[in-house]
């Protein structure tokens, strides 16, 4: 790898000379950039270099990065509590406390940060967790080095799904998860931060992978209790809220039934604060899912408010779900379907290729020019969707429609995103537009959504 060549967006590939990706098709303008975070293209202790944010939260941020020794993507997650602490003026990198009781605590949680790193290290051989790599201080804070998984998010998938999957499906992608979590809760460790936004589905093996452990701590001493107060928002139970609530296995599994939850009805649990004022969690069977007794009872007993009434261990769960008579006999075939998909990435020969072709020969038959012209419409997003509704007429999109998506609709949005992308970027320069490409990209496909499964 020319690392002088190499792109920040996906660290695989190299960039031409126009600063496109041969890989990933991305360009340096489409990274988000940010004084909170570590300057593109620097170095962590001579070895790694940084690449794009891949995610932040309040207590840390997470980075793609490349090790220039092993010659491979990995990812980093940096301890950042933005509350407590911020980036050094002018330095680019160094991070500085906050003053008085800020950076005690700042320091305080760096040292345990690391400490819960070495912990989970041990976890480096348990399948559907990520391996850590390497842990240490730099730029007066932490760093957490992981495997990199070249995937999507759950909640990714299920925005390609439209929106929710079926309980088969959903349950066939959360056991290895509760299997991993029953070896972490056993090493007395618990993860707090379980959502469709921390399980991972890989690209290449399919296989399911529960990440970001950066508010993960130890069950144990009482002076533990004290340290943080972290919510996400219908995943987080009330013990969370509180710094001396009694936290333990029962709080992933609120976090991991409210997963599921949110998997099979589309819907996010109500949040902990409404319902301890009184609003009722409505099952998923009155949404109309179908759904067995036994199965949504386990659920629903993961999700109680107090935590005595919850299932205590990941193995009461396990077998209140997994050894039912309900899942034991539920046919195979019904949990395949988004496997199959995330499968059909690959089995396509990687969809993106197929796309950026269809860029090229466009490009070069100048087919784009009359859609990208000045806009008739004084709202830009109105034009930029009608641009997008053109390009479904084109020969090309018919074609690939023809080919690919008619028994994949996960590669149909996967085409989608990446039409309204470039739709949005040759517009722009067209017409001198100052419009946030990210903005009207989520809102557009959000609105797809939610006008259920409708092609482009």
């Amino acid at each position: 790898m020319d690392i002088s060549k190499i792109c920040f967006n996906c660290m695989k590939g190299e960039v031409d000379e126009d600063g496109v990706c041969n890989c990933c098709g991305k360009q340096f303008s489409d990274i988000k950039l940010s004084e909170s975070y570590l300057p593109v293209g620097s170095f962590l202790r001579e070895k790694y270099l940084m690449g794009r944010v891949l995610g932040e939260g309040g207590f840390g941020i997470t980075y793609i990065g490349y090790d220039i020794n092993l010659d491979t993507q990995v990812a980093i997650k940096e301890f950042f509590p933005r509350n407590y602490a911020s980036r050094a003026r002018g330095t680019g990198a160094q991070v500085i406390p906050n003053e008085g009781d800020a950076e005690i605590f700042f320091y305080k949680q760096r040292d345990k940060f690391l400490g819960e790193a070495k912990r989970l290290a041990k976890f480096r051989n348990t399948p559907a967790v990520v391996s850590v790599l390497d842990f240490f201080k730099d730029n007066g804070t932490a760093y957490l080095v992981m495997t990199y998984i070249n995937g999507m998010t759950l909640r990714k998938l299920l925005d390609y799904s439209g929106g929710r999957i079926t309980v088969e499906e959903a349950l066939k992608i959360i056991e290895p998860i509760m299997l991993a979590l029953k070896e972490i809760h056993e090493s007395g460790f618990i993860h707090r931060d379980i959502s469709p936004d921390n399980i991972m589905i890989s690209d290449l093996s399919n296989r399911v992978y529960l990440i970001d452990f950066g508010t993960a701590r130890a069950n144990s001493a009482e002076e533990d209790k004290t340290i943080s107060v972290f919510k996400k928002s219908g995943y987080t139970p009330p013990e969370q809220l509180r710094t001396k609530g009694k936290q333990g296995p029962w709080t992933d599994i609120y976090a991991l039934c409210g997963t599921i939850y949110r998997c099979i009805t589309g819907i996010k649990p109500l949040d902990v604060t409404d319902r301890l004022f009184g609003e009722e969690l409505i099952r998923p069977s009155g949404y109309g899912i179908s759904i067995s007794p036994q199965i949504e009872d386990a659920i629903m007993k993961g999700l109680e408010i107090h935590n005595e009434d919850r299932f205590q261990t990941m193995d009461d769960l396990y077998d209140a779900i997994y050894k039912s008579d309900a899942w034991l006999n539920a046919s195979d075939e019904e949990y395949t379907k988004v496997i199959a998909a995330v499968r059909n990435f690959k089995i396509h020969g990687n969809p993106r290729p197929k796309i950026e072709t269809i860029y090229k020969k466009m490009a070069e038959s100048n087919e784009q020019a009359p859609a990208v012209s000045r806009p008739a419409y004084e709202n830009e997003e109105e034009e930029i969707l009608r641009v997008v509704e053109e390009y479904k007429k084109s020969p090309e999109y018919q074609s690939a429609y023809e080919q690919f998506i008619k028994e994949d609709p996960t590669y149909l949005r996967q085409l989608e995103y990446e039409k309204v992308k470039e739709t949005v970027r040759n517009f722009k320069k067209k017409s001198e537009m100052n419009i946030s490409e990210k903005e009207i990209i989520d809102d557009y496909m959000r609105r797809k959504s939610e006008n259920s499964d409708s092609a482009i």
